[in-house]
């Protein structure tokens, strides 16, 4: 047995176990020498090195935040590993039928059945896309998947060899999906009805990209490196609250502006965004693929603010890069922050 199944197993919920391909794929992977584990825990990757060059499997995904230990609907649902940059995971998902698929759920309320089964699952992860998300799956991978479609060529024909199947050039999405019904099904979703009378005009305001110097953000990013301390960091949003005393840095805001709505939008402003996360990559490496400690300064900063996420880059013994994201709202925002302000809990 593959050490990821040893630490998994004990997790799995009553009726659901590890299917076969997927064991079969991580006794490979591992035999390869890509596992590594470090203080956060233990990962396997199906490509060579650390950095995120697609899918990090791992025994420290949670369901928290989509479905909490009891709620109807958490014991039909295991996580696997993180999908993105951005918090999403794929997860098995024991079906109505109780058959098991495969699923992803991103860090912005995104719900997308991605596999049939395990072989599915093995043969989409191949083809090298960076990220598993709506964006992303349903056509080639683009010119910012060029890096992982290459570090998944050994993994790509052990697929193609060990399971007799064919790797194709893109993946097709379900629609409409059924693990999204499934999941507004469990949380007693309702389509919202409008209420008698006229529907209200839609809003014509056009939605302008913002103007982003991404180049000058990590300009700014780096002078703050050497800045002297101070005591917090005051986000726009948290007038009123008191400030930590467990970070120090700057902040700054670099996209805002009205919320996208729409998809054409949404994928406008998270190509953006991901520009900007890639120049963080390329001046400072792969960021820390952990989320951040529960309860700590950083986490609490998610929650206040509503940011779904925060990379992380490790630049000295105390100091990290920081990029919030929130894509939903159409905002980033770069910080330098404190180990401490990661790691250790805040005093509000």
């Amino acid at each position: 047995m593959s050490k990821l199944s040893q630490l998994l197993a004990p997790k799995l919920p009553p009726g659901m176990s590890i299917p076969e391909p997927l064991e079969r794929a991580w006794t490979w992977m591992e035999a390869q020498g890509w596992g590594f584990e470090n203080k956060h825990g233990y990962f396997l990757t199906p490509y060579a090195g650390t950095a995120e060059l697609g899918i990090t499997f791992s025994p420290t995904e949670t369901l928290t935040g989509w479905f909490e230990p009891g709620e109807n609907g958490h014991d039909r649902l295991f996580p696997l590993g993180q999908t993105d940059g951005t918090g999403g995971f794929a997860a098995l998902w024991r079906d109505p039928s109780d058959e098991v698929r495969v699923v992803v759920l991103g860090s912005e309320g995104e719900r997308l059945f991605v596999a049939d089964d395990a072989v599915d699952f093995l043969r989409l992860l191949a083809i090298g896309y960076l990220e598993l998300n709506s964006y992303s799956i349903g056509e080639a991978p683009i010119d910012e998947d060029a890096e992982s479609v290459a570090a998944l060529a050994e993994f790509r024909a052990w697929v193609e060899q060990e399971f007799d199947v064919s790797v194709p050039p893109e993946w097709s999405v379900r629609e409409p999906d059924p693990f999204d019904a499934w999941v507004g099904e469990v949380k007693g979703e309702e389509l919202e009805v409008p209420a008698g009378g006229p529907a209200p005009e839609p809003d014509t305001t056009p939605f302008v990209l913002p103007s982003v110097d991404i180049g000058a953000v990590v300009s700014a990013c780096r002078k703050l490196l050497h800045e002297p301390r101070i005591d917090g960091i005051r986000f726009r949003r948290l007038d009123g609250l008191r400030l930590t005393t467990a970070a120090w840095g700057h902040e700054l805001e670099i996209i805002t502006g009205r919320e996208p709505t729409g998809l054409d939008e949404e994928t406008t402003l998270a190509s953006l965004m991901s520009d900007v996360r890639s120049a963080f990559i390329a001046a400072w490496g792969a960021p820390r693929a952990e989320a951040p400690a529960k309860d700590s300064w950083v986490a609490n900063k998610l929650v206040v603010t509503s940011i779904e996420h925060v990379d992380l880059w490790p630049v000295g013994d105390d100091l990290f890069v920081a990029l919030f994201t929130s894509a939903t709202e159409g905002m980033q925002i770069a910080a330098v922050v404190s180990a401490s302000a990661v790691d250790e809990p805040a005093n509000y």
